[in-house]
């Protein structure tokens, strides 16, 4: 590795020194050699042609260190400084060509080795080789316009650089090159090789999911995993966006554990999370190194990930075996609402996009609520193909409670900014109340619907319930889930209490001779049942 003088080595340390002196936000600009994903790195840029054209010319080289510029900014940025890798080698590398311009036998190698015989350069000194072919031809039914070799400091380029999608394929094979994989979604498709299904557990049968009959199913079975799907991340293939923060945590180690930490260990409350896309790179052109003038704040909140036990159908044994996932939730920069990573993976929890890859509805909106439970604790992915779930004969799964005993509780407060960036107050809570179970409108958990129940109802008519999950805003009376215990739920639960009790108990309920006391009794109720719930104000 070579460029850095003992003197450049020392004022870059004193540039690490002023970026830790601020414990929030601060300057950071990359130290050497210090990881595969984080450091200040030297590359090898191989511009391939035929010996027939013409050499490599300023004009090109100008488009080179353009789109070097754009990669170095969208690294510093996505690190917060960490990573910068610059172009110091940049050649021109001349092969004999095909007649139709593809790249004959082993064209890297020779390519390597031309490099060696005429610039005494030799490639492995270097963090990374970018091999760029878009002068020569794809080869027959090449399928690729990048590629990268792992693992190995080589990567190839087909797409022309001076462009956008070239642009995106130059910094999605970096991204392989330093360890992210590719970023997929779960996408829910009917067609010839796609047929999700959902269990109706009341009919002890498997029917085929529709949209319209059984509401937003992010998982149901047979859904399929888009390798390159996920349409607001550059190693998802569609845009140059940011790496997700489960890359940036566990595969680039960009963020902390502190940043991103774990649901398991944590208490139910309200979290505040920042969008990790907002950093701006800043350039310090005396010693050629990009990094950020304000990275990631050290107290701060980028995400929350969890592990969580499963079912997953095991099509070779035909039964249903344990299983562990990771979840990931993060919030983007002008999103509507926070975003959830199954694995590699982005759900869909939002049905207003359709199933189109290119979809950018995906998010739990600013309002919503959804219950980790309705992510499909019962797990079948289709490999596609005409790979139909039911033709593998599956027994009934398990209901999702018996899975998932106590089970997490997302929604969406609202968003903001402050000083750090904009923010997602999200509200976490651990339920184990399944609404599909019980009594309706059993309130206090005793098995009947009786006057007891509706004491609690009563006294939660038009209070503010906006802190509550799914499950919170039922035991409060709300019923439609519209946010509020109102008119419209005083219908559905007198409907439910004459159903079990009948009119005439439900009229003589009402005569109450003492409003004191029953007040005194309601609240009383009210505190035993809800005990638990008084975290949700409290920013975290």
């Amino acid at each position: 590795m070579t460029g850095f003088t003992s003197l450049h080595r020392l004022l870059i340390a004193a540039l690490i020194i002023v970026a830790t002196a601020s414990p929030t936000l601060a300057v950071v600009y990359p130290r050497t050699d210090f990881s595969t994903t984080r450091g200040l790195y030297e590359g090898m840029y191989f511009a391939i042609r035929d010996v027939s054209d013409a050499p490599l010319g300023a004009e090109r080289r100008a488009q080179i260190e353009a789109s070097s510029l754009l990669s170095r900014q969208f690294f510093a940025a996505n690190s917060g400084g960490q990573y910068d890798l610059r172009y110091t080698q940049v050649l021109d590398v001349p092969l004999t060509l095909n007649a139709d311009r593809t790249r004959n036998g082993d064209w890297i190698a020779d390519a390597e080795n031309y490099v060696r015989s005429h610039y005494g350069l030799e490639p492995e000194d270097f963090h990374a080789n970018i091999f760029d072919v878009s002068a020569t031809a794809p080869d027959p039914g090449q399928g690729w316009s990048g590629l990268a070799w792992i693992p190995s400091n080589n990567y190839a380029i087909q797409a022309d650089i001076n462009s956008g999608w070239g642009q995106l394929v130059v910094d999605h094979e970096h991204g392989h090159r330093i360890g992210a994989p590719h970023s997929g979604a779960w996408r829910v498709i009917n067609d010839s090789n796609y047929t999700p299904y959902v269990y109706d557990f009341d009919a002890g049968q498997y029917v085929e999911y529709s949209a319209s009959t059984h509401g937003s199913q992010v998982a149901p079975f047979g859904v399929h995993n888009d390798e390159y799907g996920n349409p607001f991340d550059v190693m998802g293939n569609i845009s140059n966006g940011h790496f997700t923060v489960h890359e940036k945590l566990t595969d680039l180690e960009w963020l902390t554990s502190t940043q991103v930490p774990d649901l398991n260990r944590m208490q139910e409350g309200t979290y505040r999370i920042y969008a990790h896309d907002e950093l701006t790179p800043f350039y310090v052109s005396r010693f050629d190194i990009h990094g950020v003038e304000e990275t990631y704040s050290s107290d701060s909140l980028y995400g929350l990930r969890y592990s969580r036990p499963v079912k997953r159908f095991d099509a070779s044994s035909g039964q249903w075996v344990n299983d562990t996932q990771e979840v990931t939730l993060e919030y983007r920069s002008g999103r509507d609402g926070l975003q959830f990573h199954l694995g590699d993976s982005i759900l869909d929890v939002d049905l207003e996009g359709g199933s189109d890859r290119n979809n950018l509805e995906r998010e739990l909106e600013v309002g919503k609520s959804i219950r980790e439970i309705d992510f499909g604790v019962n797990f079948y992915a289709s490999s596609g193909d005409g790979d139909d779930f039911l033709s593998h004969n599956p027994p009934a799964p398990s209901l999702p409670w018996e899975v998932r005993p106590t089970w997490f509780e997302f929604k969406v407060l609202g968003l903001g900014s402050d000083s750090i960036g904009s923010y997602v107050d999200l509200v976490v809570a651990k339920e184990s109340y399944a609404l599909e179970t019980g009594v309706s409108g059993d309130l206090n958990f005793d098995g009947i619907l009786d006057r007891d129940d509706w004491l609690i109802f009563a006294a939660n008519t038009h209070t503010d319930l906006t802190a509550y999950t799914k499950t919170g805003l039922y035991l409060h009376g709300d019923f439609n889930s519209d946010g509020r215990n109102n008119h419209d739920d005083f219908l559905i639960f007198r409907e439910w209490f004459i159903d079990a009790n009948g009119a005439n108990a439900f009229a003589l309920m009402l005569r109450v001779p003492e409003p004191t006391s029953l007040a005194l009794v309601g609240f009383a109720t009210i505190a035993t049942v809800f005990r638990r719930r008084t975290s949700a104000s409290s920013i975290r």
